[in-house]
Formats: structure tokens, C-alpha cells, sequence
């Protein structure tokens, strides 16, 4: 019984556009196919050179996989000369002497020049971390002033380098999107790269191996900004057109923390992935105290124009570590909340900030001086938030044990929030029966919103419903 073969039937254009979904290894191979699949990789619009790819062709029978891998860089330019089209995006991992012998610089002189990339980047990697150990004998990324200079390239990408200039980048006019991964610079290269491209919109610094005296955005034109993995004295943003502001297990001086965004609309504050080494990275509790002016005096007069009164007045979606456990934690929440005036989306992780022990002998009595009230009530007697009655529409709390001072957060969001359409609480691993129970018991409460759903679920690692959940917990 003949079958039909769709793939024969897809023109030229829509196959090329398939072969573009694959590394650049893969997409050549397609040419033993048939005699109608030997050029449609050259039609390629995306090319993603990654030498690992080797090891999933060779596998085992590679004696030396370094050889089989610097062929592979070696053929970069024979393969970038046998294309025929202009990219969208390109994708280069290579090896240290790529940067020492100038391949690094043609690639990307051809690439901006005679493909007219739009997207392009780069990871240096030797597969054995040697990059770490050669970075700091002077080797770094030496390229011509201006090179990024294309007016079609928008997006540029750089993984495991040490940017000692900002020379590369200037005149970069048309680059809408820069992201530094793992990469050595300082605050004065940082700042000086921001102010080169007029029209910078989207900024990624995560994951640098060395310390940064201070982290200073100063631009009319950023829309989001992502920090991860930083270490730092002090972060200063100042951006009329901010929008997304993410903060990833960032390690500075809450008291440092500057940012003047009134167009804010997205904040993400957390410390995952959680390590070994995430007690040394700064609360998200420190840095809302902060952010929220708390820990400023009553008779404070701002020196610095850039202190922003209230950051989280436009903000629509909000995610925070928190621990609900924490009473001082509460009531920073609390705060937080009452200050956003436009909140649509909230996403707590909980993470317990201190241990039961800890928990149980903490002296309280600074912050219970300051609450008329038994602190179990804070949600009950510190009066509504108005995002909460009149904008907050979807909640999702996740590492929940149904503890008691976890419960008070959801009894109030079910109860006050009549705009709520979507609760989603998603349980720890190690919540016992008795917090289970708890959990199940938010289902019966009064619900001030007929149109919210609440959706309780198990950990991830359970299938079934979450009914079923709590009766295997002891």
C-alpha cells in the first residue's frame, strides 16, 4: 500500500527553513539524503556551530575527541563561504586559540559584513575549563574598535570571555540585545558598553567569575534588565524606560540597591538555583526592605535624584523568595503589596529563611513592639491592600507546607481578593499530613471572587491528585 511522502512534497524554502532548526553538523549531513537535499543546507537561515556535536557522531571510537573537535572549528570559514543566503542567526563554540590566532575576529568580520547576521554568539570553550585558568595570565578579548558596528546586527551573545574594552562596541547604533554570560568586566567597561549602543533594549549580565566594583546602567532605552550570579558593592539603575527587572541569586549590599524605574512592570527577585553557597547571597527580604524605603529614617531627605519613592506603583507582575513562616517577612510582604497599586500576577517561592530551632528562640520583640496586635493577625488587622481588592488576578505560591503562618497569606487572598481568578499552591515534598490537611481545607472557605479557581497541587515528583497526595503523608 502506497503512503504519502509529505516531506517531498514541502518546497524548497519551507525545508531549508526545517534544516535551520538543526546544528550546523546536522544540517550538512542532510546532503547524502538525495540529489534535491545537497544544497538546501546552504539556504539555511540560522547556522549553530557547536564542536560537542562531534562527540554525538563519533561517540566512543573518538580517540582524541580535542582533534576531532578543532577540525571541526577549522572548517568554520570553508562552511561560512559555501552558504548562500544572509543569516538570521549565527552560533559559534570554539576553542581558546580561536581568540589567539584571529579566527574569532574573521568570523565575525564575514558574518556582519557579507551575511548580514542579525543574531550572533559566541562561547569559548576547551571542554576542560581552561578558559578559568588562562583568563588570568592576560588573555582576553582583543578585537577592533567598531566591529560590532552592522546595521543589521540587533542581538550579540557572549559566553566565557574576559572583556577588558568597550572599543568593540562602539558605534554599536542598531545592537537591541546584549548578553554576558560568564564573562570578566568591569563596572567602567559595563557602563561604557551600555552608553555605546543608542539603541540597547535588553541587557543579560549573569554568571561573572570576578567581582564587580558596582553594577551602574544609566540608559534611556533598556526595557529589561536580568542580573544573575553577580558579586557586587552596590547596584545603581537609573532607566526611564525599564520594564523588566530580574535579580538571580545576586550577592551585594541591600543598602546599595538605587533604582529609579517609574515605568517598572515586571520584578523578579530570587536566590535559585539554590546552592551550597546561597547563604552568602543577599535576602529577597533585604532587598524589598530596601527597595520599599523601610530601613530609611522618618526625617530622610534623598540626596541622590535617582531614589525612587515608590518602585512598585505600575508593577503588574511580581515574583519573590519569601518565607511566609517569618513574621518580619510577613510583614515586609504586607508592605510590598499595599505599594502596588496595578498588580496583576503574584508568584511566591517560599524559602524558610531559618531553621526550627532558630525559629522557636528568635526574639521577636522588635517587631512585635511595633504591631498593636498578635502577629497572627498581621493580614486580618493591617487593613486591604487595594491590589489585592481590586487588581490582583492570579496567585501561585509554591514549596508550601500548610503551615500556620503560611495558611494566614491564602485565607486572606480567598476571602478579600475579589478580583482573583487563579490560586495556584503547589506543596513541598516534605509537608507532613497534618499540613496537607491544612492545605485542603483552603477548598472550603468563603471566596469573596465566584470566578477564582483553586488549584492545589502535590510535588512534582507525585502523579495523581492531590487528595490522594495527602493520604500517603504520615
Amino acid at each position: 500500500m502506497a503512503t504519502n511522502d509529505f516531506i517531498s512534497n514541502l518546497h524548497n524554502e519551507v525545508l531549508a527553513r526545517i534544516i535551520s532548526d538543526l546544528p550546523a553538523i546536522e544540517a550538512i549531513r542532510t546532503t547524502i539524503l538525495s540529489k534535491r537535499w545537497k544544497d538546501l543546507w546552504r539556504y539555511a537561515s540560522r547556522l549553530d556551530f557547536d564542536p560537542k556535536g562531534v562527540r554525538k557522531l563519533y561517540g566512543d571510537d573518538v580517540d582524541d575527541p580535542r582533534e576531532e573537535i578543532s577540525r571541526v572549528v577549522k572548517n568554520i570559514e570553508n562552511v561560512l563561504l559555501s552558504h548562500k543566503r544572509n543569516l538570521i542567526s549565527c552560533r559559534i563554540v570554539h576553542l581558546l586559540s580561536s581568540c589567539r590566532n584571529g579566527d574569532l575576529e574573521k568570523w565575525i568580520k564575514y558574518l556582519t559584513s557579507e551575511k548580514k547576521v542579525q543574531e550572533l554568539a559566541f562561547r569559548c570553550d576547551d571542554f576542560q575549563q581552561e578558559f578559568y585558568r588562562r583568563s588570568h595570565s592576560g588573555r582576553g578579548l582583543n578585537l577592533p574598535s567598531g566591529i560590532f558596528s552592522c546595521e543589521t546586527l540587533q542581538s550579540l551573545e557572549f559566553t566565557h570571555y574576559s572583556i577588558r574594552s568597550d572599543s568593540p562596541f562602539h558605534h554599536c547604533h542598531n545592537l537591541k540585545t546584549l548578553k554576558l554570560y560568564h564573562c570578566a568586566i568591569s563596572t567602567e567597561t559595563l557602563e561604557a558598553i551600555v552608553s555605546s549602543c543608542d539603541l540597547l533594549e535588553y541587557l543579560s549580565v549573569c554568571y561573572s567569575p570576578f567581582r564587580l566594583k558596582q553594577v551602574r546602567i544609566f540608559s534611556q532605552t533598556v526595557k529589561t534588565v536580568e542580573l544573575g550570579s553577580l558579586r557586587s558593592q552596590g547596584i545603581y539603575l537609573s532607566t526611564q524606560s525599564l520594564g523588566v527587572l530580574v535579580l538571580h541569586s545576586m550577592k551585594f549590599q541591600a543598602k546599595n540597591l538605587v533604582i529609579h524605574a517609574p515605568n517598572l512592570r515586571v520584578f523578579t527577585a530570587t536566590r535559585k538555583p539554590i546552592t551550597k553557597n546561597s547563604d552568602n547571597i543577599t535576602k529577597i527580604a533585604e532587598i524589598l526592605e530596601y527597595c520599599t524605603h523601610l530601613l530609611t529614617p522618618v526625617n530622610y531627605k534623598a540626596n541622590d535624584p535617582m531614589e525612587d519613592l515608590n518602585l512598585f506603583m505600575n508593577l503588574r507582575e511580581l515574583t519573590i523568595d519569601l518565607d511566609l513562616n517569618d513574621r518580619r517577612e510577613m510583614l515586609i510582604l504586607c508592605i510590598v503589596l499595599q505599594r502596588c497599586l496595578s498588580l496583576h500576577q503574584l508568584e511566591i517561592n517560599i524559602e524558610e529563611s531559618r531553621s526550627e530551632i532558630e525559629e522557636a528562640t528568635r526574639d521577636y520583640s522588635s517587631v512585635n513592639n511595633r504591631l498593636p496586635y498578635p502577629e497572627t493577625k498581621l493580614w486580618e488587622k493591617r487593613g486591604l491592600c487595594d491590589c489585592i481588592t481590586f487588581t490582583l488576578k492570579q496567585v501561585s505560591i509554591k514549596g508550601f507546607k500548610g503551615k500556620d503562618g503560611e495558611m494566614e497569606f491564602p485565607r486572606h487572598l480567598i476571602t478579600k481578593g475579589a478580583k482573583l481568578k487563579r490560586i495556584e499552591i503547589w506543596c513541598n515534598h516534605d509537608c507532613s499530613r497534618e499540613g496537607g490537611e491544612a492545605t485542603l481545607g483552603l477548598l472550603s472557605l468563603p471566596r469573596s471572587s465566584i470566578d477564582v479557581s483553586i488549584l492545589l497541587k502535590p510535588p512534582p515528583q507525585f502523579d495523581g491528585s492531590f487528595g490522594r497526595w495527602v493520604s500517603t503523608l504520615n
